[in-house]
């Protein structure tokens, strides 16, 4: 078994009509009746015969995947490691990184992926999967007409969908910044406080050809789920909504959570209807006896207590529009939070970030299936497209050889395991075309993995921008200080990933303004972030303060730094100055490599205080990578005195060169009475600068 399937099979005209026939059952076990809906294959464990943590390594380590997931009501987010090749890909390590940061052993692994599997609701038998849910106490509104599928803006400069080189992003490309929609307490009618982001423009006119959402064109190829109410179908829902000009559309999304669906950002907001939907009504698992039969049956009911709308800023600037460039539909994405959980599982669908897995299924709820109008869930297998594999990966979209049509938006892609059986959310459809039966959407990868994973694990009670829990650290400055800019740097001491939440605040008001979450730390790195980017990709748009509070959230055990650059002389400046200061004696965090040392060179300072002379064995570690890269054994440091080393004898001795390594880890695998310091010189103000201190982090 491949893991991630890396080779994706090239989309053939032969591949679209043998599909159903040789691979439909084997991996969406669908069909017209019940009894083929039930043959859905049920997930197992994978091979752990090569299951060895410390056997994991940048060298031997061909596959990782990063998967998040909430598990009987607790979210949680991990990294498997494959080694071997083809056939012979066996998982060797799960790497936790929440709700605690550790390797877990074979035991564990077994117990974890055993309830990951686990997912699922209660079964119906056949009378009660036709049962009609009680009326409701508000029911839908009767004229919902269907969200159309978008299309994609032809590029101008290049053929098919790949995007031409003025409508690439920029290698500057930052992270979706979240936009926020938040409902005030229930009343007759649930009103909106929107965010002033300065984001809203007025959308663009619509064309002058009357729009026409993309028709399913040649063979029809949607099946449709009976009944709905077994894994995966039950997670799949209808949504209805309604805009503040009173127009009502109905979409498709996916439960991830007892609190969050996830669906596409043109569901829920529009500034042509008036911005974000004033109402949204979700039916989880909604099914019907038969397309010619008009009643939809709801055998989860309703859920409507909207508490928060996310989507992103980007998809907030531009929403409105009948098409756009296919490299826009990466900000197509959104999520619904509910006060009052769903109750059917407490265990769901993980979401894989970065999956290069096909063929795909796509579930929703198409408004049309021939001549008919549906309200029964439908779903389509395809392989990826060839402009998808050449193209739009890199601007994380993906394109399939599905079906899609007005009502499809916000449908989950899944991806089916071929070797455990296990399903995985890996994006979602935004767009169609009729003229080649293909179908595309956002996909869920490391661009948008902090937003999403962020919006899989809220809860109620949880403040938008976060708590102020955690390491606190003042002096902070970000982009309102014209000459100075801070620097926060995390160490992750531990051998597992992890990540760290930052909530900013201002500094001379304690208001709490936003959260930010870092990228996944390895084990043993150190990464180091400036307060522009931590700004712009924070959750929350705001009027920046002059300086920073924040309190720092780690998944797992390390230290911490704030770094002061002063632009007009290049100084740096250590202000680790906090509420839990670090006490290792033997740790140092992002020394700089020869690479710097033209203008800052490092010197790492061995004291001895005890009474006899002590040698020590130092490791050096990647900062990027936290692999270790080689080790250097000190000559004898007398009782009471130092040994002063340049980074570049260190290399030297270890017999390393940089090789694209700015900073390293140095940590003594020898325990010893003294300390060690980070010594950097700033060539061009021809100052010395104490760069050790450093603060505690705990894993929370």
């Amino acid at each position: 078994m491949n893991p991630s399937h890396f080779h994706a099979c090239v989309p053939m005209p032969f591949c679209r009509l043998l599909r159903w026939s040789m691979v439909a059952l084997a991996l969406l076990g669908i069909g017209t009746t019940a009894e083929a809906a039930q043959t859905t294959a049920t997930a197992h464990l994978p091979d752990l015969s090569a299951y060895n943590c410390s056997d994991v390594s940048e060298a031997n380590t061909t596959a990782t995947r990063h998967i998040g997931q909430v598990i009987k009501g607790t979210y949680n987010e991990w990294q498997e490691y494959y080694v071997g090749t083809g056939d012979q890909q066996r998982l060797a390590c799960i790497g936790l990184m929440r709700p605690a940061t550790r390797q877990l052993n074979v035991d564990e692994a077994k117990t974890f992926l055993t309830n990951s599997f686990a997912i699922g609701a209660p079964a119906a038998s056949a009378a009660e999967s036709l049962q009609r849910a009680p009326a409701e106490s508000t029911p839908e509104p009767a004229n919902v007409q269907p969200e159309p599928i978008k299309r994609v803006r032809k590029p101008t400069a290049s053929s098919g969908n790949a995007p031409s080189t003025s409508e690439r992003p920029a290698t500057s490309d930052l992270p979706p910044v979240p936009d926020t929609k938040t409902f005030d307490a229930p009343d007759t009618a649930p009103r909106a406080t929107e965010r002033s982001s300065g984001l809203l423009l007025t959308p663009e006119a619509a064309p002058a050809a009357a729009y026409e959402s993309p028709q399913t064109v040649g063979v029809e190829d949607r099946e449709q789920i009976i009944p709905t109410q077994t894994f995966p179908w039950n997670t799949v829902a209808y949504l209805s909504v309604t805009y503040p000009t009173g127009a009502s559309f109905r979409c498709s999304a996916v439960v991830v959570s007892a609190y969050v669906v996830l669906t596409a950002g043109h569901c829920i907001h529009s500034n042509s209807r008036g911005g974000y939907i004033s109402t949204a009504r979700v039916y989880p698992g909604q099914t019907q006896s038969s397309p010619s039969d008009g009643t939809p049956i709801r055998p989860y009911g309703v859920k409507n207590d909207v508490q928060y709308l996310q989507t992103t800023a980007q998809w907030v600037k531009i929403s409105g529009e009948d098409s756009y460039l296919v490299t826009d539909y990466r900000h197509d994405i959104a999520a619904i939070e509910f006060k009052t959980p769903f109750t059917y599982t407490s265990t769901f669908m993980p979401v894989m970030y970065g999956s290069t897995g096909s063929p795909v299924t796509d579930a929703g709820y198409p408004a049309e299936i021939g001549t008919n109008t549906v309200y029964g869930q439908y779903a389509d297998l395809g392989n990826e497209t060839a402009d998808s594999l050449n193209e739009l990966r890199p601007y994380h979209v993906r394109e399939f050889l599905i079906d899609a049509s007005g009502g499809d938006s916000g449908g989950p892609f899944f991806y089916l395991d071929p070797g455990t059986n296990q399903r995985y959310v890996v994006g979602l459809l935004s767009y169609g075309e009729d003229l080649d039966d293909a179908a595309g959407g956002p996909w869920y990868d490391s661009w948008n993995q902090s937003l999403v994973s962020g919006w899989v694990s809220w809860k109620p009670g949880a403040a938008s921008t976060g708590s102020v829990a955690g390491l606190r650290v003042a002096s902070v400055f970000g982009t309102q200080q014209p000459n100075v800019l801070s620097f926060l740097r995390f160490y992750n001491t531990g051998t597992s990933s992890g990540t760290v939440d930052v909530t900013l605040a201002d500094g001379t008001t304690g208001s709490v303004l936003a959260t930010w979450t870092s990228p996944s730390l390895p084990g043993r790195s150190s990464r180091q972030f400036a307060m522009v980017d931590i700004e712009n990709n924070a959750s929350a748009t705001f009027t920046k303060p002059i300086n920073y509070s924040v309190s720092v959230r780690a998944s797992f055990n390390g230290t911490f730094q704030n770094v002061l650059f002063r632009k007009t002389d290049g100084t740096l400046t250590n202000l680790s100055t906090c509420d839990s200061p670090a006490n290792s004696q033997n740790t140092l965090m992002n020394v700089h490599s020869s690479l710097l040392q033209s203008n800052y060179p490092s010197a790492v300072v061995i004291y001895n205080t005890s009474t006899t002379a002590v040698q020590l064995s130092l490791g050096i570690y990647s900062a990027q990578t936290g692999l270790r890269r080689g080790t250097y054994l000190t000559s004898s440091i007398p009782a009471n005195g130092q040994l002063v080393l340049a980074v570049s004898s260190l290399e030297s001795g270890a017999g390393i060169s940089p090789s694209g390594d700015y900073h390293y880890n140095i940590r003594s695998d020898t325990s010893f009475t003294g300390y060690m310091q980070h010594l950097v010189s700033n060539q061009a103000a021809g100052v010395t600068v104490d760069m050790t201190t450093a603060c505690t982090l705990s894993a929370q």
